[in-house]
């Protein structure tokens, strides 16, 4: 009997592309989540450390007001950067989730293509071994009828000699 061949190998070859597309796609917006995240982090930072400037140059007494007008609009800049930033993220988190279930739903469908590939391979396999044993109990029983008949032979040819 031939080797197991199934038809269904492209489709096979299809759904692992979909899959490592979809986690290929996945990956760059994870890093583009992280990105959003350090960008947040650092204009954080940076609002952080102006306000501490500010504090100190009052504490010294060498805030002036154009200083003052020049921090409260960067201020403003920074938390609009900060704002932007957040609801980007938010977006590329839901793409995130919709990304995933890509993900999941194309191991999915490989999965179940290669667990249709066994299931025949299985059966094949099966197929072969009930074929196997049916050519054994045939040789098996032509074996038998042989020696039956060579053993009736013989007993019809010593019945003859002693005749």
């Amino acid at each position: 009997m031939a080797a197991f061949k199934f038809r269904l190998d492209f489709m096979i070859s299809l759904r692992k592309k979909r899959e490592e597309e979809a986690a290929v796609k996945l990956a760059r917006r994870l890093a583009s989540i992280r990105e959003l995240e350090k960008l947040i982090e650092a204009l954080e930072n940076n609002l952080a450390q102006a306000a501490q400037e500010i504090s100190d140059l009052g504490r010294a007494g060498k805030l002036t007001g154009p200083l003052l007008l020049l921090f409260s609009s960067h201020q403003e800049r920074v938390r609009k950067e900060i704002k932007k930033n957040l609801e980007l993220l938010s977006l590329s988190r839901r793409q995130e989730v919709i990304e995933r279930k890509a993900l999941n739903k194309a191991v999915t469908d490989r999965r179940i293509m290669e667990k249709v590939k066994d299931n025949q391979k299985s059966a094949w396999r099966l197929e072969l071994e009930h074929d196997e044993q049916n050519n054994m109990e045939e040789l098996a029983a032509l074996s038998k009828a042989k020696r039956l008949r060579d053993n009736r032979d013989e007993n019809e040819n010593s019945n003859n000699h002693r005749a």
